[in-house]
């Protein structure tokens, strides 16, 4: 009886570290940083515009990231330009604003070969004021012009952040 005690008493501790966001990251990294949203977006194109639905399993930072397949460092750093962000829920809109623009990044991510990608936007989830349907909204008001040669094979990803 003894035993099982222990044994209820070492799974009642287990348990709950195994399903932390610490844990989840370091130790099964590849379910815990799996993109939640890809999809191609053309950041070059006045007026385009991506809604990305928000469907997420941990409680966490999510960054928004830009890709391009080649290590070009030339057209992120000289790029100025921003998008334009919305979260929207039921019909109300819960946060909006401006991304950073690809030369302000917070943190890029290369290979030698490519791609490139930067982190444009960093939020958390949940929205505590969201009802169902979270959707996330990006928009082109300002071209990315220093992308347009990479028109057609720019990537816009949603995933977990780095945890430090």
């Amino acid at each position: 009886m003894k035993r099982f005690a222990v044994i209820i008493l070492v799974l009642i501790v287990i348990y709950p570290i195994y399903y932390t966001n610490f844990f989840q990251a370091h130790f099964v990294s590849d379910q815990y940083y799996k993109s939640i949203f890809e999809s191609p977006f053309d950041v070059s194109k006045k007026g385009e515009r991506l809604l990305i639905p928000i469907i997420f399993k941990y409680r966490t930072e999510y960054d928004l990231i830009i890709s391009i397949p080649k290590n070009d460092k030339k057209c992120f750093f000289s790029e100025k330009n921003t998008l334009k962000y919305k979260f929207t829920s039921g019909g109300k809109i819960l946060k909006e604003g401006v991304t950073y623009s690809p030369s302000n990044a917070s943190h890029y991510s290369a290979s030698r070969e490519g791609p490139l990608s930067a982190i444009l936007l960093t939020f958390n989830l949940p929205f505590h004021e969201a009802e169902d349907g979270l959707v996330l909204v990006l928009e082109v008001v300002k071209p990315l012009t220093s992308f347009r040669k990479y028109s057609g094979s720019i990537i816009c990803t949603v995933e977990p952040a780095l945890m430090n």
